[in-house]
């Protein structure tokens, strides 16, 4: 499940020494996090597989390299919005660790919103048309 970059370009560290392959990589390590405390409530989900393909993983949907490239138009920028969507998700983990309860289907909706991503920075135009042909195709 985990891709690494081909990108080598991306690697190059950002102004705080982050880059925006490390950032991709903390949001899909926090998503794969969300996935795992959902998916522990088996008495919901008799099927672990079945939970996984419910819930796939943030970055699951797109070509890795396709959304490297594209973030790199503006690293900067993309960084900042990067950051605040990780943080989000991680205190949305923090929240699921406290509320959920896997005998109680509505546990979990205290959580949601606090993902948001209207309250993070938005990505420059440029960057933004750049995103849009990064979902995966299966029929390639």
């Amino acid at each position: 499940m985990k891709r690494r970059a081909s990108t080598l370009a991306l690697l190059v560290s950002l102004t705080a020494g982050c880059s925006v392959n490390s950032l991709l990589n903390q949001m899909e390590a926090e998503s794969d996090k969300s996935i795992d405390l959902a998916c522990d409530c088996t008495n919901v989900f008799p099927d672990r597989a079945a939970c996984e393909a419910q819930f796939g993983s943030f970055l699951s949907p797109f070509d890795r390299e396709c959304l490297e490239d594209a973030l790199a138009r503006d690293k900067k920028a993309s960084k900042a919005s990067l950051e605040c969507i990780v943080d989000q998700h991680r205190e949305y983990n923090d929240c699921l660790e406290e509320m959920l309860d896997c005998n109680d289907a509505d546990s979990w909706q205290g959580c949601q919103d606090i993902i948001s991503a209207n309250d993070c920075p938005q990505l420059p135009a440029e960057v933004q048309t750049a995103l849009q042909p990064c979902g995966k195709n299966d029929d390639d």
